[in-house]
């Protein structure tokens, strides 16, 4: 990586055996119309012949080359941000791939708003081999109040003082740095969605995303936290709403399981919960 003047994106791309899919995520970076980036290349000590694949961008001029262990995505992301240099910072998975104007929308969108610190795009979902299944649209985070659709945790760009402000990311989880951020984000700066889709997000049996009971595990934790750091004495209500089998037939609420209806142990639950000090029932049958 030459050593002139800060480029004003960082990119990274974290790569743990991905080398099937590794180069394409490089080359969509280096291929953008938008140049003024440094890319980093990080390896979490891949066995499948990565590390040959990424070795062969150690001299490019716009890319740092980094291999360490297996420490873990949260931990490779703090890596990440302490030795790129960028204005604004940027992940890339190494199984997913850039839209050649990806740099160029979401480096603009943080030029011309300054109250924005976090700014996403839509995006492509591709099959293994890069065949288009649907694209992902997001809403209009200008017009929205509830923030409780958090920005993808790759392919998100960041303004790198904001990331800092937080302390980075939090390395007491292991997966989910996406939500992380964003709930603790959303309370101190603003975040933008640019209504294109540019990058191309792969679904395979790999895909960390799939393992849905950890996703929601850490999600907890992660909200756990947030309201400790809020407020002690946080008080909510849950709602929980029903349609009886006359409305919807495929209805289970009232179906028996365990020797009591799967509503029951829905509020049970609800009841059960820190929290939670009351608890409502819709139903519009």
């Amino acid at each position: 990586m030459s050593s002139g003047a800060f480029p004003k994106v960082s990119v990274y791309i974290v790569n743990h055996n991905y080398g099937r899919y590794v180069e394409q995520a490089i080359k969509s970076v280096l291929g953008q119309s938008f140049q003024d980036f440094e890319l980093l290349i990080i390896d979490n000590n891949s066995t499948d012949g990565s590390r040959e694949i990424i070795s062969r961008y150690a001299q490019h001029e716009k890319t740092l080359t980094i291999f360490q262990n297996n420490i873990g995505l949260n931990r490779t992301n703090n890596v990440a941000i302490d030795q790129s240099t960028g204005r604004y910072v940027m992940r890339l998975d190494a199984d997913d791939y850039l839209h050649e104007n990806a740099l160029e929308m979401l480096a603009g969108t943080l030029d011309r708003r300054p109250d924005v610190g976090l700014v996403f795009p839509d995006y492509f979902l591709v099959d293994p081999d890069g065949k288009l299944l649907d694209v992902v649209q997001r809403h209009d985070f200008d017009e929205v109040t509830l923030l409780d659709q958090p920005a993808h945790g790759a392919c998100t760009m960041i303004r790198r003082e904001c990331l800092e402000a937080l302390g980075g990311y939090d390395e007491a989880y292991h997966c989910q740095d996406g939500w992380d951020i964003w709930v603790r984000f959303i309370q101190r700066y603003g975040v933008a969605n640019v209504d294109l889709p540019l990058f191309y997000y792969r679904q395979h049996p790999a895909s960390l995303t799939r393992d849905e009971k950890d996703i929601l595990s850490t999600r907890s934790q992660i909200l756990r936290k947030v309201a400790r750091s809020v407020s002690e004495s946080l008080d909510c209500v849950a709602v929980i709403p029903i349609r009886g089998p006359e409305i919807d037939p495929r209805s289970v609420a009232l179906r028996p399981l365990a020797g009591k209806p799967v509503l029951e142990w829905t509020i049970d639950a609800a009841l059960d919960a820190q929290r939670i000090s009351r608890v409502l029932v819709t139903s519009p049958d």
